[in-house]
């Protein structure tokens, strides 16, 4: 996340004001990718499913 952080401050020049934590919603890419922790070419992918963890990540990128 704060890779992602420095990213969108130097590449984008953006501040984030608003983070979302979105719950995919059935039939996505997206759905599919969270629940199976893999991406649409079958590698693993890190989702992170802990609400409380999520809420840090949120944290780190609106600063």
């Amino acid at each position: 996340m704060k890779n992602l952080q420095n990213f969108i401050g130097r590449n984008l020049r953006i501040r984030p004001k608003q983070i979302q934590i979105f719950p995919p919603t059935p039939p996505t890419n997206a759905t599919l990718m969270y629940y199976c922790e893999k991406d649409l070419l079958g590698n693993k992918i890190f989702v992170e499913k802990d609400g409380n963890n999520k809420q840090k990540q949120k944290r780190i990128l609106s600063r």
